[in-house]
């Protein structure tokens, strides 16, 4: 999980979330269930772009490429349910992109406003997480994290097996840059290694602390 902000409001919304709102709302208030043509209104091609703009294309929990392995889901970072927040159900804030695991099957309509769960958007994950290797755990005693990660299954098996392997393409980077000899081709390994700490790779913030667990100074790296 990384940092992320928020890009400017699609038009779509600009122009239609107070009147969406009110008619899912309606809905919502008279006990009834939203017809999918209601229900479903946040499933815009613009709206989808941005989220996946603004989240590098890659789900805002586990940081799994999307378009890798699916087609990501359109992500309510609080549920949209009846007994969460509906009145949040086309909130530009509320949106996000996240894999169908990590949204359909692990968080579901988790919602408890005394612990919320790591919002990317809000909160800097790397004050409550740590990286280790392949495997996400919680900063001590961070009971939001712990139950971030427990709930999301953020150390799943498929996870650490892709995580490690994208850790072991890094490592044999990392000795190619530590050997090589040629300054050119030594700044070209650097600029690579730098490429795979940017928001947009795979798996980020795994390859960030891993380099740094290995004692590598990024700014060094950076002005090699």
């Amino acid at each position: 999980m990384i940092k992320l902000h928020k890009i400017d409001k699609p038009q779509i919304l600009v122009d239609n979330d107070i009147q969406w709102t009110a008619e899912y709302l309606s809905y919502i208030h008279a006990k009834k269930t939203p017809p999918d043509t209601i229900a479903h209104r946040y499933n815009q091609p613009s709206i989808k772009d941005s989220l996946e703009s603004e989240t590098y294309g890659k789900c805002a929990y586990c940081e799994s490429k999307i378009k890798h392995i699916e087609f990501g889901d359109i992500e309510h970072i609080l549920p949209k349910n009846k007994d969460a927040r509906p009145d949040l159900y086309v909130n530009w804030e509320n949106l996000t992109l996240a894999c169908e695991i990590c949204n359909r099957i692990n968080k579901k309509d988790y919602y408890n406003p005394s612990l919320p769960l790591i919002n990317p958007y809000v909160d800097e994950p790397e004050d409550h997480f740590l990286f280790l290797g392949a495997i996400i755990t919680d900063k001590s005693n961070d009971v939001r994290a712990y139950t971030t990660h427990t709930t999301l299954d953020l150390n799943r098996d498929d996870l650490v097996i892709r995580r490690n392997e994208r850790l072991k393409s890094i490592n044999r980077l990392v000795l190619s840059w530590e050997t090589q000899a040629d300054p050119s081709i030594k700044n070209v390994l650097a600029k690579e290694l730098l490429k795979e700490c940017e928001p947009n790779a795979e798996y980020s913030a795994f390859v960030k602390h891993f380099l740094i667990s290995k004692g590598l100074n990024l700014e060094n790296i950076a002005n090699s």
